[in-house]
């Protein structure tokens, strides 16, 4: 996609530490590496997929985006992580960014909170009920 349809990504160092804590190995490389990549390029708007606004999970994610994990070519189904973002108006350039919620599993094995329960925590100061 063209270099004028990206959107640069913000990352708040408390919530990236708090995202990921907990991950170590390949999942903490892979959000490493994502991470860096979108600070150097932004975020492609063809990448990015909206989150339901009321997931089955009971996640409020309105005005969010996942981009999923790793960043390739490889059908969804083979990318295991997503990030969480959401659209904000950056105050001292007065354009619209992207900016990081959550890092997770997309699809967990039992007692793991996904991707979606750890943004929605970082939204609403809780996890969904």
């Amino acid at each position: 996609m063209a270099e004028r349809h990206r959107a640069a990504v913000r990352f708040d160092e408390r919530v990236w530490r708090d995202a990921i804590r907990g991950f170590s190995g390949y999942p903490l490389q892979v959000a490493s590496s994502a991470r860096a990549r979108l600070e150097r390029t932004g975020v492609a708007l063809g990448e990015l997929l909206p989150c339901e606004p009321l997931g089955r999970d009971r996640s409020q994610l309105a005005g969010c985006a996942k981009l999923y994990l790793p960043i390739t070519d490889e059908p969804a189904s083979r990318r295991p992580f997503a990030f969480v973002l959401q659209l904000a108006r950056d105050t001292q350039d007065d354009v619209l960014v992207w900016v990081f919620v959550a890092f997770g599993h997309r699809h967990p094995s039992a007692g793991v909170r996904s991707v979606y329960e750890r943004a929605h925590r970082q939204l609403h100061g809780h996890f969904p009920t």
